[in-house]
């Protein structure tokens, strides 16, 4: 049977959140990869984790990278003009998302590297780099088989699905639940809103893995209602329904302390014991290594 390995290099949301109380679980921007026995390696958004993951790497070697950007939100792509391979001749990164209704994907990732705002220009950076912009769609990357879905976030977000031999990994970067906005009894919405819910569970089924943003507590939701992102209960539920085995809570609330978080850890550890979920759940922690 063969594996694959995850390891998480930034697993906060919003904004990195450095310091005292983030030390443990780590205070970058989103950031994971994957790699295959077979020497398969692909890299999941690129917050300012992906500075981190940079530095992990010998750069006397050459290198041929994939990043798969969620979506173009600054926590998810503000680690690029950090991540050292892009200025070193003879590597190649290839650049997959989604774009917007107002640039394509390779606009948006040069948008943050024009001058203005940043002293290097994408068009002075030494390694070869390529822009694929994706929508819903599957697609093959060596060993990996991938499969994409539009998430429900404000701006055009995608999950991924990766199927490497009997393996199967899902990331769920930016994601809220659909729902009903108007709060009214039309049953043609409802039911609309429950198949787009739907889709989701049957996305995620069976899978060995699933990385899902979980950045809010159920008390802190309507507050936050509308803003792209789910709860740990609503991720838990999606984990349960679609019987997913290992479940890492991702995109971390920057107000979460680590203590916050080994305490939503224990809590639901302790909930799928008790209702005898083959589970196993643990809180996105940078640095942390695990095998699929």
């Amino acid at each position: 049977m063969k594996r694959l390995t995850l390891t998480f290099w930034g697993v906060r949301g919003s904004i990195p959140v450095p310091g005292p109380t983030t030390m443990r679980y780590g205070g970058n921007t989103a950031c994971l990869d994957l790699r295959s026995e077979d020497g398969d390696w692909i890299i999941f958004d690129a917050g300012t984790g992906l500075r981190v993951l940079g530095e992990s790497l010998d750069l006397s070697k050459k290198y041929d990278i994939n990043i798969f950007i969620s979506h173009p939100h600054w926590d998810h792509i503000n680690g690029i003009p950090f991540f050292a391979p892009i200025y070193i001749p003879g590597n190649r990164v290839t650049f997959y998302g989604p774009g917007t209704n107002e640039m394509t994907l390779k606009e948006i990732l040069s948008g943050q590297m024009q001058y203005s705002y940043f002293p290097v220009r994408t068009v002075e950076l030494l390694a070869e780099i390529k822009y694929r912009q994706i929508e819903q769609e599957r697609l093959e990357l060596g060993n990996f088989q991938i499969t994409t879905i539009s998430l429900n976030h404000p701006v055009a977000c995608l999950g991924y699905r990766v199927r490497y031999d009997d393996r199967l990994f899902v990331y769920l970067g930016d994601n809220e639940p659909y729902y009903n906005v108007f709060k009214d009894k039309d049953r043609e919405l409802q039911d609309f809103v429950a198949n787009l819910n739907e889709r989701l569970i049957e996305f995620v089924r069976e899978a060995d893995a699933l990385v899902a943003d979980a950045q809010y507590l159920p008390a802190e939701y309507e507050a936050k209602r509308g803003w792209g992102h789910s709860t740990t209960h609503q991720v838990m539920n999606l984990a349960v329904k679609g019987k997913v085995k290992k479940l890492f809570f991702f995109h971390h609330e920057p107000l979460r302390s680590d203590d916050d978080l080994d305490e939503v850890v224990a809590h639901y550890r302790k909930k799928v014991v008790e209702r005898g979920f083959p589970i196993e759940i643990h809180a996105a922690m940078e640095g942390a290594v695990f095998n699929i």
